[in-house]
């Protein structure tokens, strides 16, 4: 693991251990970025329902959109710009992130828009 993603890779378990310590919650987020602006520009959660009301009420939701955009941010600055998209996935609570292209990105909702 490179130290880009190994940094990136330790703030997210950082964050779910403080957050989601006592959930078992499963499920993907994929998000996109402003490639001109360097932040995140938007996301598609992909959790059940009640998982969904638990990322919300444990601030986890607002906090990890706040770490994408600092990780994004400090990506563009580095000239990481090629893949500035990605996808958050959680299992039992375990997060892991996979940084991708746009197109990579879009084609992860298209895959999970068809299941």
């Amino acid at each position: 693991m490179n130290p880009e993603q190994s940094f990136a890779q330790n703030r997210l378990l950082q964050l779910a251990e403080q957050l989601l310590k006592e959930t078992s919650i499963t499920g993907d987020l994929v998000f996109f970025a402003d490639e001109d602006e360097g932040g995140i520009s938007g996301a598609t959660w992909r959790f059940e329902d009640g998982d969904h009301t638990l990322l919300k009420d444990s601030g986890f939701k607002c906090m990890l959109m706040e770490l994408l955009d600092s990780l994004i941010h400090h990506r563009a600055s580095e000239k990481i710009t090629d893949t500035l998209n990605g996808v958050i996935h959680l299992e039992k609570s375990s997060p892991s992130i996979q940084w991708l292209t746009a197109d990579e990105a879009e084609k992860k909702v298209e895959q999970t828009d068809s299941r």
